[in-house]
Parts: C-alpha cells; sequence; structure tokens
C-alpha cells in the first residue's frame, strides 16, 4: 500500500441536497468567437454492486473545425453514495488526438476511519485523506456541502480528490457574487477561482473560474479557462431536472 502525506480532514457543513437523479445540464465550448465543443453534465440512477447509486457522467468533445485539427473525446464518470455523496468508483476515458487512456478507481471509504484507500487496478492501493473523491464527483460534493454554508470574499473551500494517479486537494476561492450574462438570460452567481496545477495547460494558478448559479441548485453556469493558446469559455445553454426552480436566473 502506498502511504501519501495529507492535511488533516476538514469538518464539512450540513448536507443540503442541490441536485437529483434527472439533472441534466448541456454547454457549448467557445474559443473566441469560434464555437469548438460541446459538454453534457447528467446525473443518473446506477448500479454498483447491487447497490442503487447516482451515476454521475461528463462528456466533453470538440466539434467543427476545433475537431478536425484536433479531436477531443473525453468521458468522466462516478458512481456515488446518494447518502454521502463520496464516490464507490471513478472511470476516466480519455482521447485526445493520438493520445488515448482509460482508468478505473474504486474508493474504500469504510475500512479505515482514519482515511479512505483507493484501489487502482488490482495491485496498487493508496492511503488518501478521509473522505477522498474524485474530480468529477468533487464538484458535485461542493454543490451539497459547501456552497450553503456562509461565504466571505476569500474563503477557501477545500476537497481532498485523487486524480490522474495522484492525490490533489481542490482548493476553491470564493470571489463574491456577480451576475453573467448568458444565451439564457441574466443569471445571479457565486464566482469561484479554483486553484489548478500549471504546466501542460494553466499557466497560472488562478487560471480558472467557475460560475454557479446562486440559488438552491448551485449549477455550474459558466466556466472560463486562460490556456496556453488563449481563453476559452464553457456557457450553459440547456437544462432539465434541477431539483428546485431556477430562481437565480433574471429572464
Amino acid at each position: 500500500m502506498v502511504l501519501l502525506a495529507h492535511t488533516p480532514s476538514l469538518t464539512y457543513g450540513q448536507k443540503r441536497e442541490a441536485f437529483s437523479v434527472g439533472e441534466k445540464l448541456q454547454y457549448s465550448i467557445h474559443y473566441g468567437i469560434v464555437r469548438g465543443g460541446r459538454a453534457v453534465l447528467e446525473v443518473r440512477e446506477g448500479k454498483y454492486n447491487g447497490k442503487t447509486v447516482n451515476h454521475l457522467y461528463l462528456n466533453g468533445k470538440t466539434v467543427g473545425l476545433p475537431d478536425k485539427l484536433y479531436s477531443v473525446n473525453d468521458t468522466y464518470q462516478s458512481f456515488t453514495d446518494p447518502s454521502t455523496d463520496l464516490p464507490y468508483m471513478a472511470i476516466r476515458d480519455i482521447k485526445e488526438g493520438n493520445y488515448t487512456k482509460y482508468t478505473v478507481q474504486t474508493f474504500d471509504h469504510k475500512s479505515r476511519s482514519d482515511s479512505t484507500i483507493v484501489n487502482i487496478a488490482d495491485t496498487i492501493k493508496v492511503l488518501a485523506p478521509k473522505d477522498c473523491n474524485d474530480i468529477l464527483s468533487a464538484f458535485y460534493y461542493l454543490r451539497n456541502y459547501h456552497f450553503s454554508k456562509p461565504l466571505k470574499k476569500g474563503d477557501i473551500l477545500l476537497v481532498e480528490t485523487y486524480f490522474a494517479d495522484e492525490l490533489f486537494s481542490l482548493r476553491v476561492r470564493f470571489m463574491g457574487y456577480e451576475t453573467v450574462k448568458t444565451r439564457l438570460g441574466r443569471i445571479h452567481c457565486l464566482k469561484f477561482i479554483p486553484v489548478v496545477i500549471t504546466g501542460r495547460v494553466f499557466k497560472n494558478k488562478d487560471d480558472m473560474v467557475v460560475w454557479f448559479s446562486n440559488d438552491r441548485n448551485y449549477v455550474p453556469i459558466r466556466i472560463k479557462f486562460n490556456l496556453f493558446i488563449g481563453a476559452a469559455y464553457c456557457d450553459l445553454d440547456k437544462y432539465s431536472g434541477l431539483k428546485y426552480p431556477f430562481e437565480a436566473l433574471i429572464k
């Protein structure tokens, strides 16, 4: 078993249900004025070892000219416990140009009271922080456990994750409130800056900004990426199956 050093687990706020099975969010991805891709985020009902679970599904792919120049079709899946929102299993299926990678990880949250055991293949086990998430489940975990708490500008929210074969502490800094103009209308949002990994894609740790709806749904509305090649935006185009009325949307 591989041991990873980690910070002590934080005490989280009381769970508030921000989503439910049936939620489907569809996005367009733009590079400047060029529509270069589309993405879908969905909460499905699934099964894992005979248990009914939340099956979180994310697919992002290129379209049009960008697809001809450099095709991308990435899928992330997470099977989570509906009562805790912690993952049982995560699947990462990457197809980017000639590069492909398929990984499956399982999460054992019960064998140890102080840690999560992440199983990678049949022979590798990693001891990770308690209540460790995968990268997809982490954003749903934030929606249910963190966003409903009183937040002050500059507050940093932390979710421990295991992603891309390494431990990653997802830190999200609250930047205040902002009304975002979208094709759906104006939407009142909470604005966050995740501290990203620099190197291959991002130059600076603050090169990603995420806006979530400021209502009980906490829907991801817009994601802005400052990449080496320029700025890219992922904007919500369509939605269905929200748990609550979309009160943050100002027609």
